[in-house]
């Protein structure tokens, strides 16, 4: 075989795992764009409400989560374990960190009559409620109507994980450097 065949078929062949290469990445560009679409229409759709309230309630329940959880241990099991068992907030047992109006409004870099409205209405829905110790917090109701919401955003993110990971892109954004 002439060099100049080795070449071209070396070339065909590095060419070939390119578009291989090309192809991966862009189904897995296509299940993040595919997974973001689907999430932003289902808080909309379940929750029926603008997403600037979710984010809302998913600053409260990051607040609930950090200052239950920041000394334990951990939990053994499953996601459902963990559901299950969610502390409930008792009145005085997030320590000294009150979330209020204006951090919630500094968090999400949203006007404060506007955060203070969203509140508002994420209390009459059910979904938070104020606390004079704790500020704002979950209601109790909280994990029982969420829950069928996480469920579905959970299987679809390990839908998602398993896509990438197919892809070889977990390894590969280990590594990531630009």
């Amino acid at each position: 075989m002439s060099s100049d065949t080795k070449n071209l078929a070396q070339h065909a062949a590095d060419a070939a795992k390119k578009e291989s290469d090309n192809v991966k990445y862009a189904n897995a560009s296509y299940s993040w764009q595919t997974f973001l679409i689907d999430f932003y229409r289902r808080v909309k759709q379940y929750y029926n409400f603008d997403f600037d309230s979710f984010m809302i309630m998913i600053v409260t329940v990051s607040h609930v989560t950090h200052e239950n959880y920041k000394e334990d241990p951990g939990i053994d099991g499953s996601y459902k374990d963990f559901i299950k068992e969610f502390k409930h907030t008792a009145p005085g047992s997030l320590s000294k960190r009150k979330l209020g109006i204006n951090a919630i409004s500094n968090i999400l870099e949203m006007p404060e009559e506007t955060t203070r409205r969203k509140i508002e209405k994420l209390i009459k829905q059910g979904l938070l409620t104020k606390s004079k110790l704790d500020g704002i917090i979950l209601s109790e109701t909280f994990i029982e109507k969420h829950y069928p919401f996480a469920n579905q955003t959970a299987k679809n993110l390990g839908k998602l994980i398993r896509t990438f990971d197919k892809a070889g892109l977990l390894s590969a954004a280990k590594d990531f450097k630009m």
